[in-house]
């Protein structure tokens, strides 16, 4: 077992945060690998970052386009690279944990009918603080057929492509996609992958995935029907599939209606508009004004007249302050600590691992 591995890392503007990506490849206990850098035309800073830890190891390779050409395109350029028989891809900002490749490899070369495998994502803040984490059994899980193609819409195991492991035949998938418009381009591939392959999932540490507080998540709508439409794409993309079997392509009907039934939840804007009476932030209130106007330009003008309402009125403020403020700042507390303990006992060698200078 020693196939090489490519780890694609494409990138802008984030040295600080790219050096710890680029370090928790070069640090893996599985060591025959590539790591290949794809600069959407950062500057010398990024550049610098790369070069001062090449200096000494030849496994890194770097190129930087002369212009931004976008994050799509610069994803494309980064899968047509492969050219070993395991690649992964790893976002500039989140890192691997130490033994990834060494489990995940073990996974695909005892197991040739598989043809990617999925490890366990943990969630990081902005100061490599954990926040969310999947409790790791060890156990190995195999997926196929419809089965395979329902778990990854499940939320029941990690979806996140940085704590996944690719056989080389997979890459011409992602260029195959016509996914222009998609800013949810992994989950796009993953889709089509889960459509067509088997897969597994080893439940041990696989990457960390930061979560910054004005991210894409962050940003949710209750309704965004572009996106919605997006996503329904997808799926046609599938049905057309003649590589894919009729059972999975049949299925792809449930997940089409299942966009076009949907309808906003009340209860979740609400919490949004809570937690931000409670502990206030800008970014936010602007995102939950956003996500009012985008209902009620959907035709959903009773839920946005109630959002508003609930979310303009000085009564309800100070009350909701009054009465939950106290109570939601001890579950943040509480989750906090419960995060840190993990952080400081079980996982500790991971966080100490992206530490090392």
């Amino acid at each position: 077992m020693n196939a090489k591995i490519t780890a694609l890392i494409p990138t802008y503007k984030r040295p600080k945060l790219l050096r710890r990506a680029m370090l928790s490849v070069l640090r893996q206990s599985y060591t025959n690998l590539k790591l290949y850098i794809f600069d959407n035309a950062s500057g010398k800073e990024t550049k610098d970052i790369v070069t001062s830890l090449s200096k000494n190891d030849d496994r890194v390779k770097y190129h930087c386009h002369s212009k931004n050409i976008g994050a799509l395109e610069n994803f494309r350029h980064a899968f047509k690279s492969i050219d070993t028989p395991y690649f992964s891809i790893l976002s500039d900002d989140d890192f691997l944990a130490r033994n990834f490749y060494k489990d995940a490899i073990d996974v695909l070369e005892n197991n040739p009918e598989i043809m990617f495998v999925i490890l366990n994502i943990f969630r990081i803040d902005e100061n490599s603080n954990l926040i969310a984490h999947k409790e790791s059994t060890n156990t190995l899980t195999f997926y196929s057929g419809t089965k395979g193609f329902d778990e990854m819409h499940s939320g029941k195991i990690p979806r996140t492509w940085t704590s996944m492991l690719f056989r080389k035949e997979l890459a011409g998938i992602y260029n195959e996609m016509n996914d222009d418009n998609d800013l949810g381009s992994d989950m796009r591939f993953l889709f089509r992958l889960a459509s067509r392959y088997d897969y597994a999932y080893l439940s041990k540490p696989g990457a960390f995935f930061t979560e910054h507080t004005e991210s894409a998540s962050a940003s949710f709508k209750e309704v965004d029907l572009v996106h919605q439409g997006i996503q329904i794409s997808r799926y046609i993309e599938i049905f057309y599939d003649k590589k894919v079997s009729q059972e999975v392509r049949d299925r792809t009907i449930f997940y089409i209606k299942k966009l076009l039934t949907l309808k906003p939840n009340l209860i979740r804007p609400i919490k949004k508009i809570i937690a931000n009476f409670i502990i206030y932030s800008e970014f936010a209130n602007k995102k939950i004004e956003e996500n009012i106007r985008d209902l009620q330009y959907a035709g959903y003008k009773k839920t946005s007249l109630i959002l508003c309402w609930f979310h303009n009125n000085k009564i309800v403020r100070s009350f909701t302050r009054l009465l939950l403020g106290r109570l939601y700042r001890n579950i943040i507390l509480s989750r906090k600590s419960k995060m840190m303990s993990l952080q400081n006992g079980i996982y500790k060698k991971h966080f100490e691992y992206i530490k090392e200078d």
